[in-house]
């Protein structure tokens, strides 16, 4: 079992950017997710959603919401 997936992100500024992330016990890696923002120039994170499963451990995330420090917990 491979207890990582690859995950390209989608939209946002961190767009085309792929990462590896570690899965949960059901095979489904975090969401949602706070990216570091790869430049300097922007701080902060860039939130990322689930969106779609393309097999074989590869996932693809769509850009949310961009926030400096924290993300609203769904209730």
């Amino acid at each position: 079992m491979n207890l990582h997936a690859r995950i390209e992100l989608y939209g946002g500024p961190e767009d085309g950017r792929e990462i590896t992330l570690p899965v949960s016990g059901e095979g489904e890696p975090l969401s949602p997710l706070p990216v570091p923002r790869a430049s300097e120039e922007n701080e902060g994170v860039a939130w990322y959603e689930r969106d779609q499963h393309m097999g074989r451990g590869f996932w693809v995330y769509k850009y949310s919401d961009s926030q400096s420090a924290e993300h609203p917990q769904a209730g």
